[in-house]
Protein backbone atom coordinates (compact mmCIF):
# COMPACT_ATOMS: atom_id res chain seq x y z
CA UNK A 1 0.00 0.00 0.00
CA UNK A 2 1.15 3.76 -0.75
CA UNK A 3 0.21 6.63 0.24
CA UNK A 4 0.63 10.46 -1.21
CA UNK A 5 1.98 13.20 1.28
CA UNK A 6 2.27 16.26 1.00
CA UNK A 7 5.64 17.53 1.90
CA UNK A 8 5.91 21.55 0.37
CA UNK A 9 4.81 21.87 -2.66
CA UNK A 10 5.81 18.19 -3.69
CA UNK A 11 3.81 14.91 -3.00
CA UNK A 12 5.67 11.67 -2.08
CA UNK A 13 4.13 8.62 -1.79
CA UNK A 14 5.28 6.37 1.02
CA UNK A 15 5.15 2.73 1.55
CA UNK A 16 2.96 1.87 4.63
CA UNK A 17 5.18 0.10 6.25
CA UNK A 18 7.28 3.39 6.00
CA UNK A 19 4.92 5.15 7.97
CA UNK A 20 5.52 5.74 11.53
CA UNK A 21 2.80 7.89 12.84
CA UNK A 22 -0.41 9.65 11.64
CA UNK A 23 -1.53 12.26 13.88
CA UNK A 24 -5.00 14.72 13.45
CA UNK A 25 -4.15 18.19 14.73
CA UNK A 26 -6.51 21.08 13.55
CA UNK A 27 -7.92 19.02 11.13
CA UNK A 28 -5.16 18.15 9.19
CA UNK A 29 -4.10 14.61 9.02
CA UNK A 30 0.07 14.75 9.58
CA UNK A 31 1.88 11.34 8.55
CA UNK A 32 5.44 11.16 9.14
CA UNK A 33 7.95 8.50 8.22
CA UNK A 34 11.41 8.09 9.03
CA UNK A 35 12.96 10.72 6.82
CA UNK A 36 10.10 13.47 6.66
CA UNK A 37 6.72 14.37 7.68
CA UNK A 38 3.42 15.84 5.58
CA UNK A 39 0.08 16.44 5.26
CA UNK A 40 -2.68 13.74 4.08
CA UNK A 41 -5.17 14.09 1.95
CA UNK A 42 -7.32 12.10 3.97
CA UNK A 43 -10.24 13.70 5.95
CA UNK A 44 -10.65 11.51 8.97
CA UNK A 45 -8.08 9.59 10.72
CA UNK A 46 -11.43 6.58 10.71
CA UNK A 47 -10.35 6.69 6.84
CA UNK A 48 -6.69 6.37 6.67
CA UNK A 49 -6.41 3.71 9.26
CA UNK A 50 -8.92 1.56 7.07
CA UNK A 51 -6.14 1.68 4.33
CA UNK A 52 -3.88 0.62 6.81
CA UNK A 53 -3.08 -3.16 8.25
CA UNK A 54 -5.03 -3.04 11.28
CA UNK A 55 -2.73 -5.86 12.87
CA UNK A 56 0.27 -2.93 12.19
CA UNK A 57 -1.31 0.49 12.86
CA UNK A 58 -3.33 0.61 16.23
CA UNK A 59 -5.95 3.81 17.19
CA UNK A 60 -3.72 4.42 20.17
CA UNK A 61 -5.52 7.54 21.21
CA UNK A 62 -8.53 9.29 19.50
CA UNK A 63 -5.79 11.65 17.33
CA UNK A 64 -3.42 9.34 16.74
CA UNK A 65 -2.29 6.29 14.57
CA UNK A 66 0.96 4.43 15.26
CA UNK A 67 2.73 2.00 13.58
CA UNK A 68 3.54 -0.56 16.26
CA UNK A 69 6.61 -1.17 14.73
CA UNK A 70 8.18 1.38 14.85
CA UNK A 71 7.60 2.16 18.48
CA UNK A 72 11.21 3.07 20.31
CA UNK A 73 10.23 3.48 23.79
CA UNK A 74 7.17 3.35 25.95
CA UNK A 75 7.72 5.67 28.91
CA UNK A 76 5.11 5.20 31.52
CA UNK A 77 3.08 8.02 32.23
CA UNK A 78 -0.01 9.30 34.90
CA UNK A 79 -3.16 7.40 35.76
CA UNK A 80 -0.86 4.40 34.74
CA UNK A 81 -0.82 5.59 30.56
CA UNK A 82 2.09 5.62 28.32
CA UNK A 83 3.77 8.10 26.40
CA UNK A 84 5.17 6.40 23.06
CA UNK A 85 8.33 7.63 21.86
CA UNK A 86 8.75 6.71 18.30
CA UNK A 87 11.28 5.97 15.72
CA UNK A 88 11.68 9.20 13.86
CA UNK A 89 13.78 11.96 13.38
CA UNK A 90 12.18 14.46 16.09
CA UNK A 91 11.63 11.16 18.19
CA UNK A 92 7.36 11.85 18.57
CA UNK A 93 5.49 11.41 21.53
CA UNK A 94 2.47 10.09 21.12
CA UNK A 95 -0.51 9.32 24.43
CA UNK A 96 -1.74 6.26 24.62
CA UNK A 97 -5.55 6.83 25.68
CA UNK A 98 -6.62 4.78 28.48
CA UNK A 99 -8.37 1.84 26.79
CA UNK A 100 -5.57 1.38 24.45
CA UNK A 101 -3.06 1.23 27.51
CA UNK A 102 -4.85 -1.96 28.09
CA UNK A 103 -4.66 -3.36 24.40
CA UNK A 104 -0.78 -2.24 24.53
CA UNK A 105 0.00 -3.95 28.12
CA UNK A 106 -1.62 -7.10 26.48
CA UNK A 107 0.31 -6.84 23.41
CA UNK A 108 3.73 -6.78 25.05
CA UNK A 109 2.70 -8.45 28.13
CA UNK A 110 4.18 -5.96 30.58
Amino acid sequence: ERLAVKVGERLLLAHAEDIVCASMVDETITIVTKQYAGTSNYRTLDELHARLDPSTFWRVHRAHIVNINQIKEIVPWFSRNYILTMKDEKASEIPVSRTQTRRLREYLKI
